[in-house]
């Protein structure tokens, strides 16, 4: 039976021979484009569908340099810090406060991240002298791609504060925290206090974006109680995804309703 087969395959190698179906050659060189379903598909989605492959099982060389460029992204977005003329040009215009979560550096907040879901005691105590009590409190982190934050909060973040003022709904000063994670949002809301914890923070990378920011939205932050499913997310904010712009007008709507209810995450699912 093995002898026949591979008869069968020395056959369909022959020059003329056409392909029949399922075999070898047909199996390494499918025909990704030449179906119209298959390319609406790619224009929906950054997703890697339908590549092809040549020789044998590698991808072809246009879709590996793709592949790379956007790992390179992803790794350099992880490690990145905020950069000095951002934050010094954001805190100028907003009067917002720049802090370090415990984490002393970009390293440790990657290999230890409790470390970034508070502040060191004497960054908390230098914020409570000038935070005040409000409705809203907004974080700003790096999170695991400061270069979301770059690129979406300039648009976003007016559109936070036009929208917050036309309901009358109060902000304490921004608090823009370096090497931050979601939770730290909670102690700094805690602390002011704010009645809602906004963090609008970079999140992990992928390959398909390197610059998704998403805010995490909580009603009566506390560190001590707060858990995930206290928190409304509002993700793939960016240019591929949700516009900045957009996100901050839905934004404004959530907490709103947030406000109103008095809850937020799973249990503000529950209400409809």
């Amino acid at each position: 039976m093995n002898e026949d087969r591979e008869l069968d395959r020395e056959e369909n190698r022959k020059p003329g021979r056409k392909q029949e179906p399922g075999s070898e050659s047909q199996a390494h060189q499918p025909n990704v484009n030449g179906s119209q379903a298959l390319k609406h598909l790619q224009s929906t989605t950054p997703a890697r569908i339908g590549v092809g492959r040549k020789g044998g099982t590698r991808p072809p060389t246009k879709a590996m340099l793709a592949f790379l460029a956007d790992h390179a992204e992803a790794r350099d977005a992880v490690q990145s810090n905020l950069s000095a003329e951002f934050v010094e040009r954001f805190c100028r215009q907003y009067d917002c406060t720049l802090v370090d979560s415990s984490a002393g550096s970009r390293q440790d907040f990657v290999l230890f991240p409790p470390r970034g879901k508070r502040l060191s005691d004497a960054a908390l105590s230098g914020l409570k002298a000038k935070l005040k009590a409000a409705d809203v409190q907004i974080v700003i982190s790096d999170g695991l791609s400061a270069l979301a934050v770059e690129e979406n909060l300039p648009d976003l973040y007016p559109m936070l504060l036009d929208g917050f003022e036309g309901l009358h709904i109060s902000l304490s000063s921004p608090v823009m925290v370096q090497w931050g994670r979601v939770a730290v949002a909670d102690q700094i809301a805690h602390a002011a206090p704010a009645k809602v914890a906004i963090n609008l923070i970079g999140e992990r990378p992928g390959l398909s974006c390197a610059k998704g920011l998403s805010a995490y939205i909580t009603f009566n932050p506390n560190p001590a109680t707060t858990i995930s499913s206290d928190r409304t997310v509002i993700s793939n904010i960016h240019d591929g995804g949700t516009p900045a712009i957009e996100a901050g007008a839905f934004i404004v709507k959530v907490v709103q309703r947030i406000l109103k209810e008095g809850v937020s995450g799973v249990r503000l699912q529950a209400l409809g």
